[in-house]
């Protein structure tokens, strides 16, 4: 496993000490060890990564959620066969390449999601002339933003389905390559470039845990069409000349390492006698999705009505005077049959105790007019899963 890896980061990382054109040999039909070894080492990485990722539920998960990005794959793609002195003797075919990426990311709610990454990669060509295969590789470096949105993340389905788009730009350097092998000659030549690109994905996310990891399926398709590199590769008999865009679809495991959270600040309880009162059921309605939020404020005269909101028997909040601007308080349903309750601790200058509340709940929403008192406690029951 460790040698896997080892030659993985070496096959990712050399253009930064050597030339970023890189050829092996092969013969006949076969091919050699390399893209083996890139994909154990891929495979032994992402198996390592997942291991260490922090899945256990979060009490309190925060409207945004930093995390640090890291991304690792495999990318296929093929050349293309401009020219050949007789067309049965050039050929291309799809060949696997590495990608490892790096960044820092942000979403809001688990539903939208930003991205800001820095990339490097390997994009694996192989060709055949005559009855020489010629395998290479082509590596360059990227920037780009990476917009995505996610669907519902809800208890019956711990993955989300993800789609997103990126923007982003490819650098490459200047390079040569003169390389020969079994009498096949070939001279490879890629020129300093910044390319820009689109990368459109779709994939499938976690909802649990402070980590997150997502598996997603990308194309990359570089704007206008330039070439990437082209090859004039001859034998004694035949010549050919190969070229590519870098353009390639991708499968990418990326993780999403969490920030520690702080201790949320949990309500003092509340010491009014709620229980020994009577209480109303004030609505019953249903929810898919795990957060909630609710709106509360008084839209009548401000004659100081204070309550406390608990959800399955736990303060929310507590002693909280209700005022003209709406109060917004998130809350994490659990799995079945959930109680929040209002309840009053005065009736203010105007008897009853009313408070405005809107209950935020995905696609949907409620506005509720709740009335407590001395006498009587509101409930709202909600059914999520």
């Amino acid at each position: 496993m460790r040698k896997s890896i080892c030659t993985l980061a070496f096959l990712l990382t050399h253009q930064l000490f050597a030339q970023s054109l890189l050829g092996s040999s092969g013969s006949g039909g076969s091919s050699n060890g390399g893209g083996t070894l890139l994909g154990n080492g891929i495979l032994a990485g992402l198996e390592l990564l997942q291991q260490a990722l922090n899945t256990d539920p979060v009490e309190k998960p925060r409207d945004f959620e930093p995390r640090l990005h890291l991304g690792m794959g495999v990318c296929l793609q093929a050349a293309h066969v401009e020219d050949s002195t007789r067309k049965a003797s050039g050929a291309s075919y799809p060949w696997m390449g590495g990608l490892l990426e790096m960044g820092a990311s942000v979403t809001y709610r688990d539903r939208l999601g930003l991205a800001l990454v820095g990339a490097t990669g390997l994009n694996g060509y192989r060709s055949k002339l005559d009855t020489v295969n010629y395998l290479m590789y082509h590596s360059s470096k990227r920037a780009e933003a990476r917009l995505w949105w996610t669907t519902l993340p809800q208890y019956n389905m711990p993955r989300q389905w993800k789609f997103g788009l990126a923007v982003g730009c490819t650098f490459q350097r200047a390079d040569e390559l003169l390389h020969t092998q079994n009498g096949l000659q070939a001279v490879t030549t890629a020129p300093a470039a910044v390319r820009p690109y689109l990368a459109p994905e779709i994939g499938r996310w976690n909802a649990e845990g402070r980590d997150r990891y997502e598996v997603s399926l990308r194309y990359v398709a570089h704007l206008g069409g330039t070439t990437a590199w082209q090859s004039n590769v001859s034998t004694a008999t035949h010549a050919g000349t190969y070229s590519a865009t870098d353009n390639y679809f991708a499968v990418m495991t990326r993780f999403h390492i969490g920030v520690p959270h702080k201790p949320a600040p949990q309500p003092t309880p509340t010491n009014v006698p709620y229980m020994d009162r009577e209480t109303d059921t004030l609505a019953t309605m249903a929810s898919r999705q795990r957060r909630i939020t609710l709106r509360l404020w008084d839209d009548a005269e401000i004659d100081g009505d204070t309550i406390s909101v608990l959800l399955n028997n736990v303060p929310v909040l507590s002693a909280y005077g209700l005022q003209r601007r709406a109060l917004r308080v998130p809350l994490d349903l659990r799995r079945g049959t959930n109680h929040l309750m209002v309840i009053a601790h005065n009736e203010g200058a105007v008897a009853p105790n009313t408070a405005t509340c809107i209950v935020r709940r995905g696609r949907g929403k409620e506005k509720l007019l709740i009335k407590t008192s001395h006498k009587q406690n509101q409930l709202v029951v909600i059914r999520n899963g």
